[in-house]
């Protein structure tokens, strides 16, 4: 009983009056390290007990779970709705609280392209006190898609918010052939970006899925034709960052269209810090399953169902 009580004591002196682990123990003459121990029990015991108001409409042991399992720095999962447009409006207000949240002076932020991302950028604040933060557009653009979508349009928007410097590229996602590539590789202004590759230390991509049905932009506006579907199924691609296509493993297929395109490699960014993936939808699971197996992306920002298939697989 005599214990029991000094455990009563000891918990309302901690949790109670604030005081310190060290300032209980010159208290009551007795070692921080006992008193340590003494507040485990005292949890173990159910002397002392924590409840966490959690809000409602969030998924926190969901989040740990995703950690837990593929070893990622952090995972933010929102509500799905049948409304897609609506779940996306969601993942792109948790990408902009993950980036909020990740952000420190004189990094330096890689951008892709694509919906998700551009509803990332509508839920940033105006203006983020940040300083010197540089902004460097990770893949080239394209004109199938509306301005809102591509990249020099999201890049030059993100660093408004952050009132830093910008690195375009002044050049298209996928060019015609591998000699026009070679050409605008040696512009100075386009080299000059390409060169902040390996700087970048926070990435911000999509990912577009290859089955059950291509999700890519690059498909939806055109870009890619039947023929190439078919030859991107030839490499038995799951999904697609920056126009660079994976497999179920998350390597790098190495198809004819990477030949071709200009951007951010797999590789190049697989030893980028900090990789934000913004993609949800059940049908996107396979793709975002891939590029969390082959460590393509650290950061998951993704929908409530679409986690469950995740943690089922």
């Amino acid at each position: 009983m005599e214990n029991y009580l000094l455990k009563v004591k000891i918990s309302k002196l901690y949790y109670q009056q604030n005081l310190s682990k060290v300032d209980i123990s010159k208290k009551l003459r007795t070692s921080r390290f006992k008193i340590a121990r003494l507040l485990e029990d005292a949890v173990k015991e159910g002397i002392v007990t924590i409840n966490i108001k959690e809000p409602k409409n969030t998924y926190l042991d969901l989040e740990n779970n995703l950690e837990e399992k593929f070893r990622i720095f952090r995972a933010y999962v929102v509500d799905s709705s049948s409304d897609y447009n609506l779940t996306k409006r969601n993942l792109g207000r948790a990408a902009a609280n993950c980036l909020d949240n990740i952000v420190y002076d004189g990094d330096i932020i890689g951008i892709a392209w694509g919906t998700t991302i551009y509803e990332m950028i509508n839920a940033l604040p105006a203006k983020i006190d940040k300083k010197n933060i540089s902004v460097v557009q990770l893949t080239g653009g394209l004109d199938q898609i509306e301005t809102k979508y591509n990249a020099i349009e999201l890049s030059s928007r993100l660093s408004k918010t952050f009132n830093s410097s910008c690195y375009q590229l002044y050049a298209p996602a996928i060019v015609d052939s591998i000699q026009i590539k070679k050409l605008l590789l040696s512009d100075s202004s386009i080299k000059r970006t390409l060169d902040m590759f390996s700087k970048v230390n926070i990435a911000i991509v999509g990912i577009g899925s290859v089955s059950p049905k291509p999700s890519t932009l690059l498909y939806k506006e055109g870009f890619l034709k039947e023929k190439d579907i078919k030859k991107i199924f030839l490499s038995h691609a799951a999904g697609d960052i920056n126009t660079y296509f994976y497999d179920v493993n998350g390597n790098n297929c190495k198809s004819e269209l990477e030949d071709r395109a200009v951007g951010m490699n797999i590789e190049q960014l697989k030893r980028v810090r900090h990789v934000i993936g913004v993609a949800g939808g059940e049908f996107k699971a396979k793709a975002i399953l891939a590029a969390l197996k082959g460590k393509i992306i650290n950061i998951l920002v993704t929908d409530y169902k679409t986690a469950k298939i995740l943690l089922e697989k």
